[in-house]
C-alpha cells in the first residue's frame, strides 16, 4: 500500500499511533483507571472526576510513588451534610461547601486511597451545629480537627509523610 511502507497495513499504522499517543484510548471511571506506573506521562479521560466532572488525569510519579492526578485539580460544589462522609481524592470535590444542620456528631474522614502529592481539600461549613460537632479525621498523628459553623479548613496530602496535613 502506498505511503505505509512494505508490509505495513493501515490497521498496523493506526495501532502504532494509538500506542504512541499521549492520551490513552477510550474513557475510564476513576475506579477503572489502569496502573499509572505502566502509563507514565500519559493522560486518560475520566467521566466521573470529583464525582461529576468529565476531564483528563495524568499518570505521574514522585519518588517511587506512581499516581493519577487531575489536570485541573479544583472542583467546587455545595452539599448538605446528611451524615458521616469519606473524602477521597479524584472522587470527592476538592472544594466542598457544606450546608444544613448536623444530624449528630458528624465525621468527615480523609481517605488515603487515590491520594497523590499535592492533593488537597478545602472544606467550609455554613450550616448549623446545634449541640453537635463536625470533625475531620484522617490527619497525620490521628485525632480530629473540629470545624465550627462558618469555619473553613484546608488539608493537603504530604508525600514525605504519606499522610494528610492541615495547612497552617
Amino acid at each position: 500500500m502506498a505511503g505505509y511502507g512494505t508490509g505495513t497495513s493501515p490497521a498496523q499504522v493506526a495501532a502504532a499511533i494509538e500506542t504512541a499517543s499521549v492520551v490513552l484510548p477510550g474513557e475510564f471511571t476513576v475506579d477503572t483507571l489502569p496502573d499509572p506506573a505502566l502509563n507514565l506521562d500519559r493522560y486518560a479521560r475520566v467521566t466521573d472526576l470529583f464525582g461529576a466532572k468529565r476531564d483528563l488525569v495524568l499518570a505521574s510519579k514522585a519518588g517511587s510513588m506512581a499516581f493519577w492526578q487531575p489536570v485541573r485539580p479544583i472542583f467546587a460544589t455545595s452539599q448538605a451534610v446528611t451524615g458521616a462522609m469519606t473524602l477521597t481524592p479524584l472522587k470527592s470535590p476538592s472544594v466542598l461547601y457544606l450546608t444544613g444542620t448536623l444530624p449528630g456528631n458528624t465525621t468527615l474522614t480523609l481517605s488515603q486511597s487515590l491520594a497523590y502529592p499535592g492533593a488537597s481539600f478545602e472544606i467550609a461549613f455554613d450550616g448549623a451545629l446545634g449541640l453537635f460537632s463536625l470533625n475531620i479525621a484522617g490527619l497525620n498523628g490521628g485525632g480530629l480537627l473540629s470545624l465550627l459553623a462558618g469555619g473553613r479548613r484546608r488539608v493537603f496530602w504530604d508525600l514525605a509523610t504519606a499522610s494528610w496535613k492541615q495547612f497552617s
